[in-house]
């Protein structure tokens, strides 16, 4: 009995000096893209580069299963089970859900503390100040960037070229139509590709400065200053510009219209370049354009935050939390990220000296630089959305008005005061 003590007092001896004094685990929620071979191989060896540096840390990824949109994140922290620092879609409409729910700790002190409000854009700052009388719930890590892609080699043998007016983008469309082809692919069963089409629309009539205060309430969405986008799809499907018959797929059946070149333009982000490896399209032939306004400085991408930091308020390791998202944001990390063949996105801030894995992307960065406008399907309030996607499907289907849509997108602004 006494050599059996001795041989476990022992045993815990050499346990004891084996591991760090101070094991921790982070628990982390990653998008769903982290399954993906490629994004894993980066998200990987982030994971070890943070390990090395936090000596007896080890960073546990959660397989992912959904997001604030579907809600699995807010079934995911109900659950107790952690995690401790999540990564998932956002805007302001998406944020509202948890913060609302109380679901994620206010990290505006953090912004100051750690110095997070100099890691992002200064307009991106303002703007999340902005959303929830001056408290912050998300630390942006990808924004989005909603242009037009089209194929160069269709364009190039054509002799089409991206226009600068609106007038003349009719043109193209009419030209591209008359070819057979079908001149933009749009996939509305899908909230998203809705939302990507109908915002470039909006910023393209109107501007950036008329959606954002239209978004702050300031105009109302049915003022024909606002509206004018609306009536601007429902010409488009009245032209044939746009099929009717669209209204019936979603992004995954859009999207190989475009890949299989039945489509010459595609209304999409960065992220599309993951889609693109998926499809085995060659980036190489991928060209991205804003969409053409009449408006000066409209003609840029639609976007906003389109994914965030977020700590529950269960996270088991808050303080944990809050390194890995310092190092998430310093510019090793940053640049790691920007320039790897994963890359999808664009990042919070301006990140010098780095060059993008794709000529698509790199033209992306560029069309961004000067920033972006409003995506309103992450900055709408959440009770809003369902209608602002309905409103989409019944103008692609022919079914509204451009006008009528957007009273209906006003009312159910009203309610959600």
């Amino acid at each position: 009995m006494l050599k059996f003590l001795a041989r476990t007092t022992a045993l815990a001896a050499m346990i004891a000096v084996s591991l760090p004094a101070h094991a921790e685990t982070l628990k982390m929620w990653g998008p769903e893209q982290i399954t993906e071979p490629l994004v894993a191989q980066l998200w990987n060896g982030i994971k070890v580069d943070f390990e090395k540096a936090n000596p007896g840390v080890t960073v546990e990824f959660m397989p992912p299963t959904g997001t604030i949109s579907n809600g699995a994140v807010q079934a995911a922290i109900q659950s107790d089970a952690g995690p401790d620092v999540i990564l998932t879609n956002s805007g302001i409409g998406r944020i509202s859900v948890v913060k609302n729910a109380k679901q994620v700790v206010p990290l505006t002190e953090q912004y100051e503390k750690r110095g997070w409000k100099d890691e992002i854009y200064p307009w991106l700052y303002t703007e999340l100040k902005g959303q929830f009388g001056g408290e912050i719930y998300e630390v942006p890590d990808g924004l989005d960037a909603l242009g037009i892609w089209y194929h160069k080699d269709l364009f190039a043998q054509a002799g089409w070229k991206m226009p600068a007016t609106w007038a003349e983008f009719e043109t193209l469309m009419k030209a591209i139509e008359e070819t057979g082809l079908q001149p933009i692919a749009i996939g509305p069963r899908t909230p998203g590709s809705a939302g990507h089409l109908f915002g470039n629309l909006l910023q393209s009539a109107s501007g950036k400065e008329v959606i954002g205060k239209a978004l702050r309430r300031e105009i109302a969405f049915d003022d024909p200053s606002v509206a004018a986008g609306a009536v601007r799809l429902q010409k488009l499907i009245e032209a044939g510009y746009i099929k009717k018959e669209m209204a019936g797929l979603d992004l995954d059946g859009a999207s190989r219209l475009w890949f299989n070149k039945r489509a010459a333009m595609f209304v999409a982000g960065p992220w599309f370049t993951a889609n693109a490896r998926k499809a085995g399209y060659d980036l190489a032939n991928a060209g991205y354009a804003p969409m053409p306004s009449d408006i000066k400085g409209a003609d840029i991408p639609t976007g906003g935050v389109g994914w965030s930091w977020l700590v529950p308020v269960n996270s088991k390791q808050p303080e944990l939390a809050m390194k890995w998202i310092d190092f998430m944001l310093s510019d090793a990390v940053m640049k790691k990220r920007a320039q790897d063949p994963a890359s999808t996105m664009i990042y919070p801030r301006e990140i010098p000296g780095v060059e993008p894995p794709t000529p698509v992307l790199k033209d992306i960065f560029a069309a961004a630089a000067g920033g972006v406008g409003y995506n309103p399907s992450v900055y709408l309030p959440g009770p809003v959305l369902d209608t602002y996607f309905q409103v989409i499907q019944g103008l692609i289907s022919g079914q509204i008005g451009g006008e009528d849509g957007m009273k209906q997108i006003q009312a159910k602004m009203a309610e959600a005061k």
